[in-house]
């Protein structure tokens, strides 16, 4: 396994988790948000924002991870 590879795989597995932290993370966010009235109007559209920046970042890592596990590919 090359330092490349290395690299990738530790990206991957970074944006994959960071994505599914930050999935759980957005009601908190959202809460936070709703104080301020200068977002009511657009709360609707943070939430779907916020879940679709998560759902994208774990979907990011995951086929960064799968691209290195792909099978039939040796890694060596």
């Amino acid at each position: 396994m090359s330092v490349q590879d290395m690299v990738q795989l530790v990206w991957g597995a970074a944006l994959m988790f960071m994505g599914i932290a930050f999935f759980f993370r957005v009601p908190s966010i959202m809460d936070q948000l709703a104080e301020i009235d200068h977002f009511a109007p657009v709360r609707i559209f943070l939430h779907i924002a916020f879940y679709l920046m998560a759902i994208i970042l774990a979907g990011g890592g995951i086929k960064k991870l799968y691209r290195f596990w792909q099978p039939g590919q040796d890694t060596d």
